[in-house]
């Protein structure tokens, strides 16, 4: 008997946000998606310090079939942008995680703190000092939620990932600064699979580097180039219910796909098509409608990742990939394996 197995192929789902400053239905520069109950997202925009735009940093939370339902987090001027930074407020954030009740957790790299809110929006909490020793953190990025609740922080500065109870309490950490097993250079995004392992983009070192729950490295695959299975600083990582592997390659402007052991399996370019939220705003200016029918080869332009920076996958085979570049979100889904059999 032979068999054979069909590559993994994804279908292009549709797209979700348009660039908005003010807040509203649509994102500014979003750099992380968690998802809530039911089809719940929530979509982190990074903005800009630039005074004009307000409120762009934010969180905004929406459907996946591009309802809006609300946003939180307010952005600060940069003379703010100090320790004591008023609750709720953001300078450059990050990533958010959700625990277990669906409270929020947004990391901000420049004020070195974790802001906790409810899945509404409500502030609720804080916590971080920046510094290098136990439980200090210094640049946070990436976060990720275990099974025990307990809270994995990317600490980028200090290369090394910490792990927190949901109060802020330490409770452990690995890495250090290198290219070893182990190590990292300036690491970025997370996640943590079904069976606890913990996945960790190690962004300067283009490669990705899989922990077991307790920090004890298990592998690493990547290596700096534009081939398949290279990277050029990768950002965002995903791990689906079957094992397989997602990751955002940001300077190549492409989502890779692995096997469970590291294989490179595919990759995706991008297929974005206009969305929901963007064909309102265009049919609202006649002059844009005229001037999008004018162009040529629009829509092949707007087809493709730019700045793709972080990734989730839900158990429904959706994959979710955050454009920071476009202000947007593309969805795909996951096609099954084809196993074809027959006598040899």
């Amino acid at each position: 008997m032979v068999t054979q197995i069909e590559p993994l192929t994804f279908q292009y789902s549709h797209t979700i946000g348009r660039q908005e400053t003010r807040g509203g239905n649509g994102f500014f520069h979003p750099v992380a998606v968690a998802r809530g109950e039911g089809n719940r997202l929530y979509v982190l925009s990074r903005g800009t310090e630039t005074p004009v735009f307000w409120p762009c940093k934010r969180v905004t939370i929406c459907t996946i079939e591009e309802e809006f339902i609300g946003q939180f987090g307010e952005k600060i001027p940069p003379e703010e942008a100090v320790p004591s930074a008023p609750d709720g407020t953001f300078f450059w954030p990050t990533s958010i995680a959700l625990d277990q009740q669906g409270n929020a957790y947004v990391a901000d790299e420049w004020l070195n703190r974790i802001s906790v809110f409810t899945k509404d929006g409500d502030w609720i909490g804080k916590w971080g000092t920046r510094g290098d020793g136990d439980g200090e953190i210094n640049r946070p990025s990436g976060l990720a939620f275990g099974a025990d609740d307990n809270l994995y922080v990317v600490d980028s500065v200090n290369n090394r990932i910490q792990v927190f109870t949901k109060e802020g309490k330490f409770l452990f950490k690995w890495g250090g600064s290198g290219s070893g097993d182990g190590e990292f250079n300036i690491p970025w995004g997370i996640d943590i699979d079904k069976n606890g392992d913990v996945y960790v983009a190690d962004w300067r070192n283009d490669r990705i580097q899989k922990f077991a729950p307790d920090g004890r490295f298990l592998m690493k695959f990547g290596a700096s180039g534009q081939g398949d299975g290279e990277f050029k600083r990768p950002t965002g990582i995903a791990v689906d219910k079957d094992g397989t592997i997602y990751v955002t390659d940001f300077k190549n402007d492409r989502l890779q796909v692995f096997g469970a052991d590291g294989d490179f399996i595919t990759k995706l370019a991008g297929e974005a098509t206009l969305s929901k939220w963007g064909r309102e705003r265009v049919e609202l200016d006649p002059v844009m409608m005229r001037g999008r029918a004018r162009a040529q080869g629009l829509e092949e332009r707007e087809k493709p990742f730019q700045g793709p920076i972080a990734v989730d996958v839900d158990d429904e085979n959706r994959v979710f990939v955050v454009e920071c570049a476009r202000h947007r979100l593309q969805v795909f889904r996951k096609q099954s394996a084809i196993f074809y059999g027959g006598p040899v």
